[in-house]
């Protein structure tokens, strides 16, 4: 057992569960799904930059709402981040950037004004595709007035702080069901009672949401929106100090959907506002999810593990094609974060295993015999208990077999480079 195995054991058996963490702070800035524990990727990091003493920057090349690279930054690293996602990007840009301070509270003030001015005034209506399938028209009369409003507002900063809470009303006002990150249409009668709040409500976060950000550090930051397996090629090798992420656990579109959460946002943003590396990312409800890992042309597996081989040998000629086309994007991404890693520096994955077929794919030991074949060594290992709010414990039903279980525990790797 290694040093850092028996360190990483030393807080019970218990401990990495975090079992009573609710969101807060400068990660409850705007809702996204799966977000990783904060205080989890807090003590991983500081447990690991005091034990290795030589981590000056950290990578998180699918980082998502940005946790690990805000923990981070708490440590003077420097942070270098990527994410297909474009909200993914925006939000992770207002917590590491912050707003203007010295004009945050005029530009609420000028918010409010524009608000009151475009309500009392005739103003043309957000359109695009579908609009009228997920917002009532009284909401989209609402939503326009403050998109508005939030053009009108000249400070970057404050106006990108604007539109991350903004996506959070969007969301929340729409037709979609909360109960799914996956766009699915509520009910009429709900659709119907839904109590018009949406400018109060609006007025009232970014009242609020903006104490949470934290000033902005000296830390070099390279925050990326793009396809990360392009994207990393650009990195050069043997640059990185430390890589702290939670890759896909699947395709998006039978995982998590990140696309499908983010979208109705995203068309309503902005977006010359919006980081936007291909336009075909916004060419539909799909869109992001169809580009991201495991979203691509189908292909026959490039190469495999054990693990991986007898799993794909046990299901369905029908279900492998996801898997595989998964697996080729992801240990592709793998290849590349072993290139851009330095020599006897560390990587840090949380992994959980989906079901296929009613299956487990087991991605942690897949992960573990790829990565070991490929330079890395294992330097410790931990398993955790999901928090129930993180991800639902149940997922779509499959014909008449029923609610499929969704993942309930995660695992942790931490491998080292040779």
């Amino acid at each position: 057992m290694s040093i850092l195995q028996q360190k990483l054991d030393s807080y019970g058996s218990n401990f990495w569960d975090f079992e009573n963490f609710k969101t807060n702070g400068i990660h409850k800035i705007a809702n996204y799904p799966a977000m990783m524990v904060a205080p989890m990727q807090h003590k991983l990091i500081e447990d690991l930059y005091e034990f290795e003493g030589n981590i000056d920057n950290i990578f998180d090349p699918f980082h998502g709402s940005g946790t690990t690279l805000v923990e981070g930054d708490k440590f003077g690293m420097d942070l270098v981040g990527i994410d297909i996602n474009p909200l993914a990007n925006l939000i992770t840009r207002v917590k590491l950037y912050g707003v203007n301070s010295n004009t945050i509270y005029n530009s609420i003030e000028k918010v409010i004004k524009n608000i009151n001015k475009f309500t009392n005034i005739d103003i043309d209506p957000m359109n695009f595709p579908n609009i009228d399938k997920w917002f009532r028209k009284d909401i989209i009369q609402d939503l326009t007035i403050i998109r508005e409003s939030i053009i009108q507002e000249k400070n970057k900063k404050n106006r990108l702080y604007f539109w991350s809470c903004f996506s959070d009303i969007v969301r929340k006002f729409s037709n979609t069901r909360s109960s799914t990150f996956k766009l699915h249409i509520k009910e009429q009668e709900k659709i119907n009672l839904m109590q018009n709040t949406v400018i109060s409500d609006f007025l009232k976060i970014i009242k609020e949401r903006h104490h949470d950000l934290q000033p902005e550090s000296s830390t070099n930051k390279k925050i990326i929106q793009g396809d990360s397996l392009f994207e990393m090629r650009k990195i050069e090798s043997n640059s990185i100090d430390l890589i702290c992420t939670s890759p896909p656990y699947g395709d998006n579109g039978t995982t998590v959907p990140y696309g499908q959460f983010s979208i109705l946002s995203l068309f309503w943003i902005d977006r010359s506002d919006l980081s936007i590396s291909d336009d075909a990312l916004l060419r539909n409800y799909s869109a992001i999810d169809n580009l991201s890992l495991g979203g691509r042309k189908k292909e026959e597996l490039i190469c495999s593990t054990p693990t991986l081989s007898r799993y794909l040998n046990s299901i369905s000629d029908s279900k492998k094609m996801k898997v595989i086309t998964f697996f080729n994007d992801y240990f592709k991404a793998l290849e590349e974060m072993i290139r851009v890693l330095k020599s006897n520096h560390l990587m840090i994955l949380t992994l959980g295993n989906r079901r296929v077929d009613y299956k487990e794919v087991k991605l942690d030991e897949i992960t573990n015999e790829f990565t070991l074949s490929n330079n890395m060594t294992l330097e410790a290992k931990l398993t955790r208990e999901i928090p129930y709010k993180r991800i639902a414990r149940r997922i779509s039903r499959v014909g008449n077999l029923g609610a499929v279980s969704s993942m309930n525990n995660e695992t942790v790797l931490i491998l080292r480079k040779k």
